[in-house]
């Protein structure tokens, strides 16, 4: 199979997928509750969860500011409009490109920083840090909520501290790569031996690129820094969500927001069209059905909740593009180099 046709098959079974799952999650719902629930809604609570939203893309843009320090110094207004991009990139446009196009946008803003190195950074970031903060964050609301533990199984916490367990040792791999790249390097070439020398070359080169990215990982205070700004990070997006189930007048616990947070975070990785349509809204119900919200309020809930973040987070993207004077044309032409 072709990389072309690769991503059309993955393009074709994200729509599938987004379209089950809307079907599924209406077919039942009673349209008459659902529109009065949103009628009924107090929208002004949703002033608070859109400043926390925009918050945390500048907050996510200061913590790029320490991961990418050692390549080179980065201005603030350059994180920041990549860091939007990116994240408008994967509203818009197909195949869940957005880090790629975060990457592409500080390149094309800063020429000292390559595409691979940060791309490094973006996926310790994503793939390490963010999802160490997201499991620890599960496991805490776990340990304190007995309302939530009721409901979940006994296996499930364990394949929590499982995936704790797993991210941790990504993260230790991370740092071995990044103060040991030469090494690993070398000793990769000598298992890959059968391959041809080009090939191998090239491989050393990318592992070399990409250990770029991660030179922020040799410094202790760095990685707590980072570490911290994570977690903040995922704390501000977690008290976002409350806010709006106060405007639907649910009596939860703050624990709910955070649950939220994690089975979202978890579901969107799933392939849908952009945006996260279908994923995203089956997230918020399967949550808030464990605190006893129906699904009409809870669907209600997840539309206006996506609403909110979509419409912040593309605007933002799209007042950063314009300002950093690319076009949605050169974003696409960048994602299908990928």
């Amino acid at each position: 199979m072709t990389a072309k046709s690769k991503k059309t098959a993955y393009f074709f079974a994200g729509l599938l997928v987004s379209a089950v799952l809307i079907w599924i999650l209406f077919r039942k719902i009673d349209m008459g509750e659902l529109l009065a629930a949103l009628k009924e809604a107090n929208y002004l609570w949703l002033i608070p969860n859109i400043l926390l939203i925009m918050a945390t893309m500048y907050q996510r843009a200061y913590r790029w500011r320490f991961m990418i320090a050692p390549i080179k110094y980065v201005t603030f207004p350059h994180l920041i409009a990549a860091t939007c991009i990116g994240f408008m990139a994967n509203n818009v446009l197909p195949f869940r490109l957005g880090e790629f196009v975060r990457a592409y946008s500080l390149a094309s803003q800063d020429k000292g920083v390559t595409k691979s190195a940060s791309l490094a950074t973006i996926f310790v970031e994503r793939m390490v840090f963010d999802l160490v903060a997201l499991l620890l964050i599960f496991g805490a609301v776990v340990s304190f909520s007995a309302s939530l533990r009721s409901h979940i199984q006994d296996n499930m916490i364990v394949a929590t501290k499982l995936a704790i367990a797993i991210a941790l040792i990504g993260l230790t791999s991370m740092i071995l790569l990044a103060l040991k790249a030469n090494q690993i390097s070398d000793l990769l070439s000598r298992y890959l031996f059968f391959l041809p020398a080009r090939a191998n070359e090239f491989i050393r080169n990318v592992i070399l690129k990409f250990s770029e990215g991660l030179q922020f990982l040799r410094d202790f205070k760095a990685v707590s820094w980072v570490s911290a700004q994570t977690m903040l990070i995922w704390i501000l997006m977690g008290i976002s969500n409350y806010f709006v189930f106060k405007a639907f007048g649910f009596d939860i616990p703050l624990d709910a927001s955070f649950v939220l947070l994690v089975v979202v975070s978890v579901l969107i990785l799933a392939p849908s069209t952009p945006g996260y349509l279908g994923v995203y809204h089956a997230g918020v119900v399967l949550s808030l059905r464990v605190y006893g919200v129906t699904d009409e309020h809870a669907l209600s809930c997840a539309l206006v909740l996506h609403a909110a973040q979509y419409i912040v987070i593309t605007l933002m993207g799209f007042y950063f593009l314009k300002k950093v004077h690319l076009t949605l044309k050169d974003l696409e032409s960048a994602a299908d180099g990928v």
